[in-house]
């Protein structure tokens, strides 16, 4: 074996390595995001629900950009989601 063989293996090997690591904190972050949505989107739900028992007039709907929004930012999102809702109210 020699040097150019030697170095292309284990170059093959280091990019190798640094796409699994890549994929792996690709598939993180997706299943993050997905678990911050399904989260903030349940969330939405219920606060909606307690706050019409309360007679509140106040609701978030549930559509994708709000599930985008909880997505990203998480239970901030929606809470910022509510304050902008009871601004309009004001």
């Amino acid at each position: 074996m020699n040097y150019f063989t030697g170095a292309s293996v284990i170059i093959i090997t280091f990019v190798v390595v640094l796409c699994i690591i890549s994929l792996r904190r690709r598939a993180e972050f997706v299943l993050n995001f997905l678990l911050r949505t399904i989260v903030g989107v349940i969330s939405i739900f219920f606060v909606n629900e307690m706050l019409a028992a309360q007679n509140y007039a106040v609701s978030v709907g549930i559509n994708p950009w709000t599930a985008l929004t909880s997505g990203i930012l998480g239970l901030p999102g929606v809470a910022l989601l509510y304050g902008i809702n009871f601004l309009k109210i004001l």
